[in-house]
Protein backbone atom coordinates (compact mmCIF):
# COMPACT_ATOMS: atom_id res chain seq x y z
CA UNK A 1 0.00 0.00 0.00
CA UNK A 2 1.19 3.35 -1.05
CA UNK A 3 1.92 5.93 1.60
CA UNK A 4 -0.51 8.50 2.77
CA UNK A 5 0.66 11.94 1.74
CA UNK A 6 -1.71 13.46 4.05
CA UNK A 7 -0.29 11.83 7.09
CA UNK A 8 3.49 13.40 6.60
CA UNK A 9 4.32 16.46 8.56
CA UNK A 10 7.62 17.55 6.84
CA UNK A 11 10.58 17.56 9.24
CA UNK A 12 11.65 21.16 9.98
CA UNK A 13 8.85 23.12 9.44
CA UNK A 14 6.92 24.86 12.42
CA UNK A 15 4.09 22.88 13.85
CA UNK A 16 1.50 24.76 16.08
CA UNK A 17 -1.34 22.80 17.93
CA UNK A 18 -4.68 25.17 18.14
CA UNK A 19 -6.14 24.49 21.56
CA UNK A 20 -7.98 26.46 23.59
CA UNK A 21 -6.42 29.18 25.02
CA UNK A 22 -3.58 28.98 23.55
CA UNK A 23 -2.58 32.36 21.37
CA UNK A 24 -0.72 32.35 18.27
CA UNK A 25 1.00 35.37 15.80
CA UNK A 26 -1.57 35.17 13.07
CA UNK A 27 -0.63 36.33 9.74
CA UNK A 28 -1.82 37.48 6.42
CA UNK A 29 -4.26 35.18 3.76
CA UNK A 30 -2.85 33.04 0.69
CA UNK A 31 -4.51 33.16 -2.37
CA UNK A 32 -4.12 32.43 -5.65
CA UNK A 33 -5.10 30.34 -8.27
CA UNK A 34 -4.82 26.14 -8.92
CA UNK A 35 -4.72 25.73 -13.00
CA UNK A 36 -6.06 21.92 -13.43
CA UNK A 37 -4.87 20.17 -16.42
CA UNK A 38 -6.34 16.60 -17.99
CA UNK A 39 -4.49 13.34 -18.14
CA UNK A 40 -3.55 14.87 -21.93
CA UNK A 41 -1.65 17.66 -20.70
CA UNK A 42 -4.50 20.36 -21.91
CA UNK A 43 -6.41 22.60 -19.41
CA UNK A 44 -9.57 21.90 -18.14
CA UNK A 45 -12.75 23.65 -19.31
CA UNK A 46 -13.14 24.19 -15.20
CA UNK A 47 -10.58 24.28 -12.58
CA UNK A 48 -12.65 23.92 -9.50
CA UNK A 49 -12.94 20.77 -6.81
CA UNK A 50 -9.35 21.46 -5.83
CA UNK A 51 -8.85 21.83 -1.78
CA UNK A 52 -5.69 23.91 -1.22
CA UNK A 53 -4.22 23.01 2.42
CA UNK A 54 -1.30 24.39 5.02
CA UNK A 55 0.35 21.41 6.63
CA UNK A 56 2.51 20.87 9.40
CA UNK A 57 -0.93 22.48 11.97
CA UNK A 58 -3.22 20.28 14.07
CA UNK A 59 -6.90 22.34 15.30
CA UNK A 60 -9.67 20.69 16.88
CA UNK A 61 -12.32 19.39 14.87
CA UNK A 62 -15.54 21.94 14.62
CA UNK A 63 -18.30 21.56 16.66
CA UNK A 64 -20.80 22.03 13.18
CA UNK A 65 -20.95 19.31 11.50
CA UNK A 66 -20.10 19.08 7.52
CA UNK A 67 -23.21 18.18 5.21
CA UNK A 68 -23.00 16.40 2.24
CA UNK A 69 -26.68 16.59 0.38
CA UNK A 70 -27.76 13.33 -1.96
CA UNK A 71 -30.03 15.67 -4.14
CA UNK A 72 -31.28 14.58 -7.94
CA UNK A 73 -29.14 11.35 -7.33
CA UNK A 74 -25.72 13.40 -6.81
CA UNK A 75 -23.77 14.05 -3.93
CA UNK A 76 -23.56 17.53 -3.06
CA UNK A 77 -20.86 19.31 -3.08
CA UNK A 78 -18.58 17.16 -5.07
CA UNK A 79 -16.01 17.71 -3.05
CA UNK A 80 -15.55 18.12 0.67
CA UNK A 81 -12.53 18.62 3.05
CA UNK A 82 -13.75 18.05 6.63
CA UNK A 83 -10.86 18.37 9.94
CA UNK A 84 -10.33 15.32 11.28
CA UNK A 85 -12.59 14.12 13.38
CA UNK A 86 -15.73 16.59 12.48
CA UNK A 87 -19.02 14.95 12.20
CA UNK A 88 -19.98 14.29 8.66
CA UNK A 89 -24.06 14.20 8.13
CA UNK A 90 -25.51 12.77 4.79
CA UNK A 91 -29.04 13.72 4.41
CA UNK A 92 -31.40 11.99 2.08
CA UNK A 93 -32.93 14.71 0.02
CA UNK A 94 -34.49 12.73 -2.79
CA UNK A 95 -37.74 10.89 -2.67
CA UNK A 96 -35.55 7.73 -3.58
CA UNK A 97 -33.41 5.41 -1.43
CA UNK A 98 -29.74 5.63 -0.91
CA UNK A 99 -27.06 3.44 0.74
CA UNK A 100 -24.17 5.41 1.04
CA UNK A 101 -20.29 3.92 1.33
CA UNK A 102 -16.67 3.97 1.61
CA UNK A 103 -14.59 1.08 0.67
CA UNK A 104 -11.61 3.05 2.11
CA UNK A 105 -8.53 0.68 3.31
CA UNK A 106 -8.65 1.91 7.16
CA UNK A 107 -11.30 3.51 7.35
CA UNK A 108 -14.58 1.93 5.78
CA UNK A 109 -18.22 2.49 6.82
CA UNK A 110 -22.09 1.42 5.60
CA UNK A 111 -24.46 3.33 6.45
CA UNK A 112 -27.34 1.17 4.66
CA UNK A 113 -30.57 2.08 3.36
CA UNK A 114 -32.17 4.95 4.28
CA UNK A 115 -35.34 6.98 2.49
CA UNK A 116 -36.09 10.33 1.88
CA UNK A 117 -35.82 12.45 5.00
CA UNK A 118 -33.64 10.82 7.10
CA UNK A 119 -29.86 11.62 7.62
CA UNK A 120 -27.14 9.50 8.86
CA UNK A 121 -23.53 10.28 9.86
CA UNK A 122 -20.07 9.48 10.41
CA UNK A 123 -16.93 10.80 12.25
CA UNK A 124 -13.37 10.51 9.99
CA UNK A 125 -10.13 10.41 12.01
CA UNK A 126 -7.72 8.93 9.47
CA UNK A 127 -6.10 11.77 7.53
CA UNK A 128 -6.07 12.32 3.08
CA UNK A 129 -8.93 10.91 0.59
CA UNK A 130 -12.12 9.11 1.42
CA UNK A 131 -14.05 8.14 -1.78
CA UNK A 132 -17.44 7.86 -1.19
CA UNK A 133 -20.47 6.06 -3.17
CA UNK A 134 -24.12 5.05 -3.59
CA UNK A 135 -24.19 1.54 -3.67
CA UNK A 136 -27.41 1.73 -5.82
CA UNK A 137 -26.67 4.77 -8.01
CA UNK A 138 -22.62 4.35 -9.52
CA UNK A 139 -22.88 8.07 -10.99
CA UNK A 140 -23.06 9.47 -7.31
CA UNK A 141 -19.63 9.66 -6.34
CA UNK A 142 -17.57 12.25 -3.77
CA UNK A 143 -14.20 12.75 -2.28
CA UNK A 144 -14.45 13.75 1.92
CA UNK A 145 -10.31 15.03 2.50
CA UNK A 146 -9.96 14.80 5.62
CA UNK A 147 -6.89 17.29 7.41
CA UNK A 148 -5.63 18.38 10.00
CA UNK A 149 -6.75 21.78 10.45
CA UNK A 150 -9.53 24.41 9.16
CA UNK A 151 -6.50 26.37 7.11
CA UNK A 152 -7.61 25.34 3.73
CA UNK A 153 -9.48 26.73 0.54
CA UNK A 154 -11.40 25.33 -2.43
CA UNK A 155 -11.12 26.45 -5.78
CA UNK A 156 -14.02 28.07 -7.35
CA UNK A 157 -14.44 27.26 -11.81
CA UNK A 158 -11.80 29.81 -12.20
CA UNK A 159 -9.46 27.87 -9.73
CA UNK A 160 -8.96 31.22 -7.12
CA UNK A 161 -8.95 29.78 -3.71
CA UNK A 162 -8.27 31.99 -0.53
CA UNK A 163 -6.95 30.99 3.00
CA UNK A 164 -7.25 33.27 5.89
CA UNK A 165 -5.13 34.09 8.33
CA UNK A 166 -3.25 31.10 9.51
CA UNK A 167 -0.40 31.37 12.43
CA UNK A 168 2.87 32.85 11.30
CA UNK A 169 5.62 30.29 10.04
CA UNK A 170 6.81 28.23 7.55
CA UNK A 171 5.18 25.47 6.21
CA UNK A 172 4.25 22.79 3.56
CA UNK A 173 0.93 24.10 1.68
CA UNK A 174 -0.74 21.25 -0.99
CA UNK A 175 -3.23 21.43 -3.70
CA UNK A 176 -5.07 18.40 -4.28
CA UNK A 177 -7.88 17.63 -7.21
CA UNK A 178 -10.24 14.79 -7.41
CA UNK A 179 -9.14 13.73 -10.30
CA UNK A 180 -5.14 12.92 -8.74
CA UNK A 181 -3.50 15.70 -9.64
CA UNK A 182 -1.30 17.41 -6.51
CA UNK A 183 1.64 19.46 -6.37
CA UNK A 184 3.07 21.50 -3.16
CA UNK A 185 4.72 24.27 -2.14
CA UNK A 186 7.05 25.68 0.92
CA UNK A 187 5.44 28.83 1.83
CA UNK A 188 6.69 31.32 5.05
CA UNK A 189 3.45 33.05 5.99
CA UNK A 190 4.04 36.59 7.18
CA UNK A 191 2.12 39.80 7.92
CA UNK A 192 1.12 40.18 4.80
CA UNK A 193 -1.19 38.70 2.26
CA UNK A 194 0.83 36.52 -0.66
CA UNK A 195 -0.12 34.69 -4.13
CA UNK A 196 1.03 31.57 -4.52
CA UNK A 197 -0.19 29.36 -7.38
CA UNK A 198 -0.41 25.92 -8.66
CA UNK A 199 -0.60 23.55 -11.68
CA UNK A 200 -1.75 20.27 -11.69
CA UNK A 201 -1.92 17.14 -14.24
CA UNK A 202 -4.38 14.75 -13.75
CA UNK A 203 -3.93 11.08 -12.81
CA UNK A 204 -8.16 10.41 -13.82
CA UNK A 205 -10.52 11.40 -15.95
CA UNK A 206 -14.47 11.68 -15.28
CA UNK A 207 -14.91 8.13 -16.31
CA UNK A 208 -12.15 6.89 -14.83
CA UNK A 209 -13.86 8.27 -11.44
CA UNK A 210 -17.20 6.83 -12.32
CA UNK A 211 -15.60 3.12 -12.73
CA UNK A 212 -16.08 1.65 -9.16
CA UNK A 213 -17.76 -1.22 -8.02
CA UNK A 214 -20.73 -1.51 -5.60
CA UNK A 215 -20.18 -2.21 -1.28
CA UNK A 216 -19.64 -5.98 -2.74
CA UNK A 217 -16.92 -5.84 -4.88
CA UNK A 218 -19.19 -6.57 -7.96
CA UNK A 219 -20.50 -4.55 -10.79
CA UNK A 220 -22.94 -2.65 -10.46
CA UNK A 221 -26.83 -4.06 -12.08
CA UNK A 222 -25.43 -7.81 -11.13
CA UNK A 223 -27.21 -9.57 -7.94
CA UNK A 224 -25.13 -8.35 -5.15
CA UNK A 225 -26.28 -4.78 -5.54
CA UNK A 226 -29.63 -3.73 -3.77
CA UNK A 227 -32.74 -2.40 -5.49
CA UNK A 228 -34.84 0.72 -4.07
Amino acid sequence: MQPNPWRTLIPGLAVVVLLGGVSAAWAGAISGTVTVLGKDGRPLSRFDHAVVSVQGIESLPPSVPAVLDQINKEFVPRLLPVVKGQEVRFPNLDHIQHNVFSPHEQEPFDLGLYPHGESRSVRLNVLGRHQVYCNLHKSMVVDILVLPNRFFGLTDAQGRYRIDAPPAGEYVVRVWHVYGGADQKTVRVEASDQTVDFSVKSAQSAEDVVAHPDKAGKGYGQPSSESY
